[in-house]
């Protein structure tokens, strides 16, 4: 959509008009495209790597080459995440953001104030554990279960080993 669509045909039309509209046209389509930049900065999805190298130094998370972008990312949601409260929805979608295609389940045992994480693949075991461990607030103490089942005779045998 052009300037000129927005006026009146006899308006223009007008040689003057019609020239100053098209010197502007230009310079109006780029600002658009920086605020288009500008608003993609502003969340950690979609920013840039420099916006990722920001958000890592407004929370304080210290800069790791080695890491991927997009393990960089999920760093600083991570830390983002770390200052609500923890709650059985908030831990799943943790595990399922920094884990994907994982199977777990969780338990909730509120007498104790504690969240047991049940895993079912050991190939993620270490991944889930030093997420959980860098994401958590200090008083914040957690317990994952490594469970592996097994199915024989129609029945299932579960194994449980603390990490």
């Amino acid at each position: 959509m052009t300037l000129k669509s927005n006026l009146p045909q006899f308006v223009a039309e007008e040689k003057y008009t019609s020239e100053i509209l098209d010197a502007i046209e230009p310079e109006i389509e780029n600002i658009k495209l920086k605020l288009s930049q500008i608003l993609l900065e502003c969340s950690i999805s979609t920013c840039s790597i420099n916006g990722v190298k920001r958000f890592e130094k407004d929370y304080g998370i210290p800069y790791n080459p080695s890491l991927s972008l997009d393990s960089r990312r999920k760093n600083v949601i991570n830390k983002m995440l770390a200052k609500k409260r923890l709650t059985e929805d908030e831990l799943i979608n943790f595990i399922r953001r920094n884990i994907n295609n994982s199977q777990f389940y969780i338990s909730n045992e509120a007498e104790k104030y504690q969240f047991t994480v049940h895993l079912i693949d050991e190939n993620y075991k270490e991944k889930l554990y030093s997420a959980l461990f860098t994401a958590r607030p200090c008083h914040l103490v957690f317990n994952v279960k490594l469970t592996k089942y097994e199915k024989r005779c129609n029945t299932f045998k579960c194994n449980e080993f603390t990490i």
